[in-house]
């Protein structure tokens, strides 16, 4: 099988805590592959995953390449 193009995650934003500040909440639910030759991807979903809310699709990052402040953080579901 052939490396994703993309990492799909959904995301969930908290209360806000005692000094108003929210946290997103990232959790890789799947992958995406763009068509050959053609505009789109087919997104494959974790068996098992219900998801709701916001997907994100993101580029993989290189696996030598420096933490980017704005990385998703995976979350235990």
């Amino acid at each position: 099988m052939r490396k994703p193009d993309y990492y799909a995650y959904v995301t969930q934003e908290s209360q806000p805590d005692t000094q108003g500040e929210k946290n997103t909440y990232w959790t890789k639910v799947g992958v995406a592959f763009a068509h050959h030759g053609k505009a789109g991807l087919n997104i494959v979903l974790t068996p098992g995953i219900a998801v709701s809310g916001k997907l994100v699709l993101l580029e993989p990052r290189e696996e030598n390449s420096p933490q980017q402040s704005t990385a998703p953080v995976e979350t235990a579901q």
